[in-house]
């Protein structure tokens, strides 16, 4: 039986809980989540729809959605706990468009749930969270994500974009960051750091630029993972002949926040034949029918790290399914 037949026949109902500031890449990682489990058994909820004021009423308070007191956090506790029963819950929602509240909605357990939001490892939420993730960009790359959704896909005036920015920070600080030490897997994304002005090649092809990334996964050891993994193999000689693009993965074991985990670095492309090789290898474990688009010649290190977030997922719910 594979895991997606485990998940239907269990019972039980999995919650996964993505945190880390607005514009910072949560939906990003919850997508690829529900595109490998498939769409069927995944549910999702976004914290959003828990703000206790409107865009505009914040703005008249002075206060950001970042603070636990514009957010209803007991209703999300409370919710989380009735869906770990498999009740059924009827929920507020919010439209970024317009900064209002829309009507309530019914919302169904599934097999699995994603959470994602700003409070969503708070005191007393985690508590009903299986699988816990944070999201946390480097500064400059956490505000130019936010810039680009909010102008182009939400519609908001840019300069009210860059003013809300600069009056979160303080809140993200005090809040949101501090949420990162009870995360199962931190993701940390940097600019990348395989550029090398020397090389000639980074002269004429300005793609090079676009779109790298050097991510860190820090991933909390679990003694409760089963002794047979999930095994990912990587065929180094495959990695050479492939990699015509920088590409570098490295490795070490240490402390995060008094915890043992494992420090994974990926920067640069990791071609596309390859990374299809391991995708194929968690299909196969989950039993998927869905397609996971990639695209054509070479994956960025988020697209790596998506993967190897995924993996490890499925060693929780392995584990927990028994």
């Amino acid at each position: 039986m594979n895991l997606r037949e485990k998940l239907k026949s269990s019972g039980k109902v999995f919650i996964v809980g993505i945190a880390g500031d607005s514009g910072s890449g949560k939906t990003t990682f919850a997508n690829a989540i529900r595109k490998l489990l498939g769409e069927d058994i995944v549910g999702t909820i976004t914290l959003d729809d828990y703000h206790v004021y409107d865009r505009a009423m914040r703005w008249k308070l002075g206060i950001t959605p970042l603070h636990p007191d514009a957010n209803n956090l007991k209703l999300i506790e409370t919710h989380l706990f009735m869906l770990k029963r498999g009740e059924k819950i009827r929920k507020p929602t919010y439209d970024h468009r317009t900064g209002t509240f829309g009507p309530w909605e019914d919302f169904e357990p599934a097999p699995v749930i994603i959470v994602e939001g700003l409070h969503t490892l708070y005191d007393g939420i985690r508590n009903y969270l299986d699988f816990k993730i944070f999201v946390d960009p480097a500064r400059y790359i956490k505000r130019r994500w936010k810039i680009k959704r909010d102008v182009e896909e939400r519609g908001y005036d840019r300069q009210k974009v860059i003013e809300e920015i600069i009056q979160r920070e303080p809140d993200y600080k005090r809040y949101i960051d501090f949420q990162k030490i009870y995360a199962d897997v931190v993701i940390k994304i940097f600019p990348t750091s395989m550029i090398n002005v020397e090389r000639i090649t980074y002269l004429f092809e300005e793609e090079n630029f676009r779109n790298v990334y050097r991510v860190r996964l820090i991933i909390r050891k679990d003694e409760s993972i089963p002794a047979e993994p999930i095994r990912l193999n990587i065929d180094l000689s495959a990695l050479v002949r492939a990699s015509e693009r920088d590409f570098a993965i490295g490795f070490f074991s240490d402390y995060y926040y008094s915890k043992p985990a494992s420090f994974i670095d990926i920067d640069g492309f990791m071609n596309v034949d390859l990374f299809s090789s391991l995708l194929d290898a968690l299909k196969k474990e989950v039993g998927s029918e869905e397609i996971y688009e990639i695209p054509k010649g070479y994956v960025n290190a988020i697209e790596v790290a998506k993967l190897l977030v995924c993996w490890r997922l499925l060693e929780v719910l392995k584990s927990k399914l028994g």
